[in-house]
């Protein structure tokens, strides 16, 4: 009787880890695409797309502004919506980004912000995901580097 008792116990427990396992696969939420494929795109800027890049694409395209500024003057751009980083995975602008044709190109005036986003949307599923680059490298050190002289680290060892 004890182990009868004893087996029902372990089969509610299996049945309850067995129903979490398939509540955690239809989660919509889940990356679906290979991080080897993300880590190689960044790697080669396969995701970056540079104006001049954009305006010579083939296929049909949409730009999505995800920053809080407009774009720049010297990007003209006739099919772009905007959307706010913090917006944009809300359930009606999910169907917006998923309804696009083509590629979909995101725009930041923080690349940061862009890099993220493009992160989120590949793991989430969507192909051919591109970040518009606006020239120039934003990590590019900008001033000369000069060492501190004051600090005499020769004579902290005495």
């Amino acid at each position: 009787m004890q182990q009868l008792k004893n087996l029902k116990f372990v089969i509610l427990i299996i049945v309850v880890i067995l129903i979490l396992v398939i509540i955690r696969n239809s989660d919509q939420n889940l990356f679906k695409q290979d991080i080897k494929s993300a880590i190689e795109a960044t790697k080669n800027n396969n995701n970056l797309l540079s104006p001049d890049q954009l305006h010579e694409l083939k296929e049909s395209w949409m730009v999505v502004n995800i920053g809080t500024s407009d774009l720049p003057d010297s990007i003209h751009v006739e099919h772009s919506i905007k959307i706010p980083f913090e917006n944009l995975l809300d359930q009606t602008n999910r169907k917006i980004l998923e309804g696009v044709d083509g590629n979909l190109i995101l725009y930041s005036g923080d690349v940061a912000t862009a890099s993220k986003a493009w992160v989120i949307l590949n793991q989430m599923g969507f192909k051919n995901v591109f970040i518009l680059n606006s020239g120039g490298n934003p990590e590019e050190l900008k001033y000369k580097f000069q060492p501190d002289t004051t600090a005499r680290l020769e004579q902290d060892s005495i």
